[in-house]
């Protein structure tokens, strides 16, 4: 348990104890850094909302273990009530995993090598000091004080509490997704291996419901989304009890968990860092809004601004604008293309009828699988060279 922490010398806080905080606060322990986490569910692995579909890449790329890895995949499937397009991938894809034993694994790791944590606490404010934050004030089960440190890091995804606290960027909610999620038992033979999207009036709302395999592929995460405000006659209960209706695998399946969250899907924010502040993963809005995966990319920018920060704090001449650099100009050279294009497809495909949702479900089976996956998962818009037709064809169904 940490002790004393009020007198100590940190070189970073991290709130937030998601994929993204326990990411950045182990890589950053691990290169000898003096970390705080800061955490305000009372157990690491709460809240546990996240469908955490992954390639085999991630698993590799990142070392995750064996014990996290809830059930595997082998099949995307997209589907309307009239139409579907199935890629099948043999000898497997990726996996889903257990996304509560994802943030245990990173939050001990961390403090495996030497990371100190704080649960069950909440942040209640920055401290500023000069023109910049000297730490922050918390209060919670492990008592109250201050924590100082030389950089902060806000990873407290959709809640963005500097965000909220600081004005650093704006808030809307035009594309807030909002979802809720149901862990079934049963689940159906012909969908123990597959990732199943659904999209229509009939399963969906201005987003797409689900269905993913879990615990050892004999139960399933099955849940809608909604993007934006929605009317006033509408609720995510609602659309979750008229998404069960509409298929018959539900007839034998029961409700053993319930979960729901939000996250921002409008392509990320402009300021990643404002003065000694980094915001990374939903506090940043670094969930693609394509299919909205988020936890590769908060993995991925806990590692890269570990590394960034890491020598910046090496650095006896660095200022603040420096980090701002790095860290953007970083960010925007992995995943700048690849999320504008993305926003403009989920923009673009916003607002479709079902006949619309037929027409492109049924042009996107056109793909090789291959191709396929390296679209929405690499989101390499070159793959669309080798289909001329097909962006002929997805220009007239958005005029259509």
């Amino acid at each position: 348990m940490t002790q004393k922490i009020d007198a100590k010398e940190l070189d970073v806080i991290v709130i937030g104890a998601g994929p993204a905080g326990g990411s950045v606060a182990r890589e950053l322990a691990k290169r000898g850094r003096k970390v705080l986490l800061i955490e305000r569910s009372q157990e690491i692995g709460e809240p546990n909302y996240s469908t955490a579909g992954t390639s085999k890449e991630t698993v590799d790329e990142f070392g995750l273990p064996e014990k996290i890895l809830s059930a595997t995949w082998d099949t995307f499937l997209f589907a309307t009530p009239r139409v579907q397009a199935s890629f099948k991938y043999p000898g497997g894809k990726g996996y889903v995993l257990d996304f509560a034993g994802l943030k245990r694994f990173l939050v001990e790791d961390a403090a495996y090598y030497g990371a100190e944590v704080m649960v069950g606490t909440n942040v209640s404010e920055f401290i500023e000091e000069g023109e910049r934050f000297s730490g922050v004030r918390y209060h919670g089960s492990l008592g109250s004080g201050e924590a100082r440190a030389k950089l902060i890091i806000d990873a407290t995804g959709h809640n963005e509490l500097a965000n909220a606290k600081l004005k650093i960027n704006p808030l809307s909610t035009e594309w807030l997704g909002n979802a809720m999620e149901y862990v079934m038992t049963n689940v159906p033979e012909s969908l123990k291996t597959t990732l199943a999207f659904y999209f229509g009036s009939e399963y969906a709302y201005r987003g797409y419901s689900w269905i993913f395999p879990m615990n050892g592929n004999r139960d399933a995460k099955v849940g809608t989304s909604a993007l934006g405000p929605m009317p006033k006659d509408k609720s995510l209960e609602d659309l979750q009890k008229k998404f069960i209706n509409a298929l018959p695998y539900f007839e034998k399946m029961e409700p053993i968990e319930i979960h729901a969250g939000a996250a921002r899907a409008d392509g990320g924010v402009k300021n990643h860092v404002y003065k000694n502040i980094v915001l990374i993963g939903d506090s940043a809005h670094q969930i693609n809004p394509l299919l909205g995966e988020g936890i590769r990319h908060a993995l991925f920018a806990g590692r890269l601004a570990a590394g960034i920060i890491d020598q910046w704090l090496s650095e006896k001449d660095a200022n603040d604008g420096d980090l701002k650099r790095r860290y953007e100009a970083a960010w925007k050279k992995k995943f700048g293309t690849a999320w504008r294009l993305s926003n403009l497809a989920i923009k673009y495909a916003a607002g479709f009828n079902d006949k619309q949702w037929d027409e492109t479900i049924e042009a996107i089976g056109k793909l090789s699988p291959d191709d396929f996956f390296r679209l929405i998962s690499d989101y390499d818009p070159k793959v669309l060279l080798k289909y001329p037709s097909l962006a002929a064809k997805m220009i007239k169904i958005k005029l259509s």
